[in-house]
């Protein structure tokens, strides 16, 4: 995939749709994402380039430039989060270089950080882990630590291996970080052992808390998904989804959830053996409107309806289911 650099225009901070982190404004540094996950539901919007991914070369001055007038008009937001419609480590120097430059000035501002990723952090970055530790909230993703699943699924993204290495390594800088497992896949990484088998490397590797959504099926998704899965494992996800009517979930109003039953013994088979590990299980309640309403926002709301985007900016003292048998013979393993 091809990436080229343009000139950004519109603001670079956004108020995000995702209530779980509403008044945290987004930043992405990319239109697309590098990655091109089978499941990515950000390839399907009418505005991503196809073929090509943009790189916003003006990036760094535009949001020195808003974080300025923010600032002066005491609109500065508290945290910012990374990134909604893409991943900040992405597989190529030029998105590093500007990842790291991003980092650096808006953590230099005071505010708080959350980021999720699926790549490899670059090592430049670890200083800034480092030197900013008490502003930092990583998140990793990750759904499974099944080679193979990490093959059909998300084969540019960086292996479990890698992943569950940098998690320890946060843990080590004492950075606490959480892990997304989304989406999950029902019926492929939902199977109790999968579970077992990821949810011990994560509790061995210092993680403490969890947040958990199916995959939601859009018509782009679906595309790509028949374009880019095996036949068989494509026909048995949609089996999942049958007679599920279209509906509105966050944005888009052509969403297919996983049937209300899959999903409620998914997600208390997750509570369960999170609970063996010791490790606490939010469910997002904004892929999952018919059930009640769990909030994953990375840091803990002073009151519920507190906006990080309102309150002042914070002083830098302040930081210092078990459907196995719909894939047997689909040749996917459970270990990394």
């Amino acid at each position: 995939m091809h990436l080229r650099k343009v000139i950004r225009r519109s603001p670079v901070l956004k108020a995000p749709a995702f209530g779980c982190l509403r008044g945290i404004p987004s930043v992405n540094l990319t239109r697309g994402c590098l990655h091109a996950c089978v499941y990515c539901y950000a390839r399907a919007f009418p505005e991503t380039p196809r073929g090509e991914v943009w790189l916003y070369g003006n990036l760094a001055e535009r949001l020195r430039t808003e974080l300025r007038r923010l600032s002066a008009r005491g609109r500065l937001p508290r945290a910012v989060t990374f990134s909604t419609a893409s991943d900040l480590f992405q597989p190529h120097p030029e998105v590093r270089r500007l990842a790291v430059e991003i980092l650096k000035l808006v953590l230099s501002a005071g505010l708080r950080v959350s980021f999720l990723t699926k790549g490899y952090i670059p090592e430049e970055t670890w200083p800034l882990f480092a030197d900013f530790s008490s502003q930092i909230r990583p998140r990793v993703g990750l759904v499974s630590i099944s080679r193979d699943y990490h093959r059909l699924f998300e084969p540019r993204t960086a292996p479990p291996s890698v992943r569950l290495s940098q998690i320890e390594r946060l843990s080590a800088m004492g950075l606490e970080p959480s892990v997304r497992i989304d989406p999950v896949i029902p019926g492929l990484t939902d199977r109790e052992e999968a579970l077992e088998a990821l949810f011990r490397r994560l509790s061995l590797g210092g993680v403490k808390e969890v947040s958990v959504s199916y995959l939601v099926l859009r018509p782009g998704v679906i595309r790509q998904m028949a374009r880019e899965l095996p036949a068989g494992i494509f026909r048995a996800i949609l089996k999942c989804y049958e007679g599920q009517p279209w509906q509105k979930v966050i944005t888009s109003a052509t969403t297919k959830l996983a049937k209300r039953e899959i999903r409620e013994r998914g997600y208390a088979l997750f509570r369960e053996v999170g609970r063996a590990y010791g490790l606490r299980v939010r469910i997002c309640g904004c892929k999952n409107p018919d059930l009640p309403f769990e909030d994953c926002v990375p840091w803990e709301r002073g009151t519920p309806d507190e906006n990080l985007w309102d309150l002042p900016l914070f002083s830098r003292k302040i930081y210092s289911v078990k459907y196995a048998d719909k894939f047997s013979g689909s040749g996917i393993s459970e270990t990394a």
